[in-house]
């Protein structure tokens, strides 16, 4: 039974026929929400990291892929929870109705309507009809939050690296059209080199004074020290993120919310559940969906073993690895493979029961295949279906 390491919270109770919580330093795979991976749990032994949510900036990527270590994400399950905590803030930007609540509970005595009506000139708000929103970022989320801001009567415009074909989103060729024109501006970007601090002194002098800028992509997208000289010089009227600083506390310009993002009831239990399903696809079957440096890899499991390849692509690797499952005379009897980048996952299904391998010609095939230039890890699976024949090897 695989061995696994839940650093957040996770309900594993349907999936204890496939594994178990256990806190140890080599576990087969590791579960998390938002919490940083250690590197010391990127051992021989981890198969897999799956991240309930999207963001993967708290999971060393780089040394994953050269463990051979698969890293899941959940892409799209808590876009509908992120695009109403956005739409909400975008609300609370206009109209303040947090102030106007405070300010009747503070009310007391007889004729407490006409006391609360005789305060209503200090919480005069704005409406978003007629406003332009510019969307940084039009991936699951983005495109939610474009048709709905579109709904409610606004000018919506909005920037990808890839433009994409959307009904309701005039897209401009680069960010700074985006900020000249919008009263809101919102990040949904995620992290990577080429994303951190996207928002910085020059950003700021291009977006128009009584503009909001809203960050439900990432702390990081924005140079802290630029926004705030920005704020200070009136650049722009108000910040709001989803991700909390110390430098940004106590500042009238700037509203912090403790990473909202996907903290619903909904989001939370879509993404775990498809988190534990992924990591069980993926440790019984070698499936790969939503990883973020494998190649997708979904192939029925058809027969009674199969074997996995993760490798670094190269024009021969096929070839030697063909050659070695000839030496063994083991048939391919189903096979998918992928490529993503300079690296390589292929599943080949397979019947080690008809060909009476021992335990050390099993030994020996698995020797063979790990030893060919550029394999990065290899995977000898059995079928766990009670439906077919059980691997009986002899010594």
């Amino acid at each position: 039974m695989y061995q696994i390491n839940a650093i957040d919270d996770f309900d594993v109770t349907e999936f204890t026929d496939t594994f178990q919580l256990k806190e140890t330093t080599a576990p087969d795979a590791v579960l998390v929400r938002s919490s940083v991976v250690p590197d010391s749990l990127i051992t021989n032994h981890l198969l897999l990291v799956a991240r309930s949510g999207i963001g993967t900036n708290t999971i060393n990527i780089d040394a994953c892929t050269k463990n051979g270590t698969a890293v899941f994400n959940t892409p799209g399950a808590n876009a509908n929870a992120v695009k109403e905590l956005v739409l909400q803030s975008l609300f609370a930007s206009v109209r303040p109705l947090q102030a106007a609540i405070d300010a009747t509970a503070e009310l007391s005595g007889d004729q407490l309507q006409a006391k609360a009506e005789a305060t209503r000139h200090q919480f005069v708000g704005g409406e978003l009809y007629g406003k332009t929103v510019g969307i940084i970022g039009l991936g699951a989320i983005g495109q939610r939050l474009a048709n709905s801001c579109y709904h409610l009567g606004m000018q919506v415009i909005g920037y990808n690296r890839s433009p994409k074909n959307l009904q309701h989103v005039q897209q401009l060729e680069t960010i700074e059209e985006v900020l000249q024109l919008a009263d809101f501006v919102v990040l949904l970007l995620p992290l990577s080199d080429g994303t951190r601090h996207i928002m910085a002194a020059k950003q700021f002098r291009e977006m128009r004074e009584n503009a909001t800028l809203l960050n439900f992509g990432r702390g990081e997208l924005v140079d802290q020290d630029a926004l705030l000289t920005a704020l200070k010089q009136g650049q722009f009227h108000h910040y709001v993120t989803d991700f909390p600083h110390r430098d940004l506390q106590h500042n009238s310009a700037v509203t912090i919310l403790p990473h909202l993002g996907g903290n619903t009831i909904e989001a939370l239990s879509n993404s775990a559940n498809i988190t534990l399903q992924n990591t069980r696809d993926f440790l019984e079957a070698g499936t790969i969906r939503s990883s973020v440096n494998f190649p997708t890899a979904d192939l029925p499991f058809t027969s009674p073993q199969r074997l996995t390849f993760f490798y670094e692509d190269r024009p021969t690797f096929w070839a030697d690895v063909t050659a070695v499952l000839n030496q063994f005379g083991l048939p391919i009897l189903e096979m998918m493979s992928n490529t993503r980048d300079t690296v390589g996952y292929t599943i080949v299904n397979t019947n080690l029961i008809e060909h009476h391998l021992t335990i050390n010609q099993r030994t020996e095939l698995q020797q063979a295949l790990s030893a060919l230039p550029g394999m990065i890890r290899l995977r000898m699976l059995d079928n766990p279906s009670e439906l077919l024949p059980v691997l009986e090897l002899q010594p």
